[in-house]
């Protein structure tokens, strides 16, 4: 052995060295990977089904008429599913609320946290609509000034739709009114668990 050439344990030194730095770094390179969507796993890694609401909407800064105050008025880590029409409550909005309402029964231990609510533009219930509906607000100006965000450049997203108000008070997830109650089942399930003081 020349005194130019590395001894054999040097060399097998470098290269533990150099695999056990190899397993440190590959869970970064992976992880970096699919937050950067490079390997095109796109939507196949997304766990929701719901759309979520970029950026979220602070329902403090809308003009929220009196009858929708109580959306302000929450108690903490409580949340709400609001059907959102630029109507009256016609056939699909009855359907909705009455789908909302067996998804709000049967949520498990966090129903009572979940709230059920109708933001009309227009007072009136169509007659094919059976009672009892969840509570009902006729609030115009919070209407058009939720679809006006809703509508926003990039969103696509358009009323009448199904919309989860946060603990925080934000709109912050939308779902069509025609979505499967299991899928927004699923989804509220797992931000009420994720929300929950203990």
């Amino acid at each position: 052995m020349t005194p130019s050439q590395p001894a054999p344990s040097l060399q097998r030194n470098r290269g533990t060295l150099l695999l056990i730095a190899g397993l440190f770094a590959l869970p970064i390179l992976v992880a970096w990977l699919l937050a950067s969507g490079l390997l095109g796993l796109g939507e196949r890694g997304q766990l929701n089904h719901g759309v979520f609401i970029k950026p979220a909407l602070d329902i403090a800064q809308l003009p929220l008429a009196p009858t929708s105050q109580v959306l302000r008025e929450l108690p903490p880590a409580d949340w709400a599913m609001l059907y959102i029409s630029a109507g009256s409550c016609e056939d699909l909005c009855g359907r909705t609320l009455h789908e909302l309402a067996t998804i709000r029964s049967v949520i498990g231990n966090e129903a009572p946290r979940l709230s059920v609510f109708g933001l009309l533009a227009s007072p009136g219930v169509a007659p094919a609509v059976h009672a009892p509906l969840p509570r009902l607000l006729v609030d115009p100006a919070t209407v058009a000034a939720i679809d006006a965000a809703l509508r926003a450049p990039g969103t696509g997203i358009a009323l009448p739709r199904i919309v989860v108000l946060d603990w925080r008070g934000q709109l912050m997830m939308s779902f069509a009114p025609d979505s499967p109650p299991a899928d927004i089942k699923e989804d509220l399930k797992r931000l009420l668990k994720a929300s929950a003081i203990r």
